[in-house]
């Protein structure tokens, strides 16, 4: 099984039960997930393979706007808030939960993160590092397309609440 090249501070290797009941669950999401539907078995195995398991606490920061963006995450439990600071002040974005992505925009374009997402509840997420993703972008382009317009969707969503 293909592990990540680093897990860090706060992240972990996944225990064998760990592992089969994340199996499952992600196999769950990923086929339902607009995303990655598109994926075939061995894309959806690379995936699978390729995530680590990230635990917040509620109140806890998965990404902080402004920060370098090397790891998204797919949401498995909890729900999360997604805000974006402006000069106006911070405009909230959406709450966001299960099977939902969450620090795509700046692993997908290497900008920094466009918004902070904090946990609203005790959240468990696989982790993706950038270069495990783009692994998977480069083999799949019509995820790396469905990506794309994931982002751009996020995006004018975001303009359109910043401009009220």
């Amino acid at each position: 099984m293909t592990r990540p090249s680093t897990i860090p501070a706060g992240g972990r290797s996944l225990r064998p039960e760990e592992h089969a009941a994340l199996v499952e669950e992600m196999a769950d999401i990923i086929e339902r997930s607009h995303l990655f539907r598109s994926l075939d078995a061995e894309g959806r195995r690379e995936v699978l393979e390729s995530g680590y398991a990230m635990t917040f606490g509620e109140g806890d920061v998965l990404v902080r706007q402004g920060d370098r963006g090397d790891v998204m995450y797919l949401i498995m439990r909890g729900k999360v808030r997604v805000e974006t600071e402006t000069p106006g002040g911070n405009v909230h974005l959406a709450e966001l939960g299960r099977g939902a992505c969450v620090g795509e925009v700046s692993v997908l374009s290497g900008a920094e993160r466009t918004a902070t997402v904090t946990a609203l509840t005790d959240v468990d997420t696989a982790a993706f590092a950038r270069h495990r993703i783009e692994r998977v972008l480069a083999k799949y382009p019509k995820v790396r397309e469905l990506l794309e317009n994931l982002v751009d969707a996020r995006a004018r969503d975001t303009i359109e609440k910043i401009l009220g």
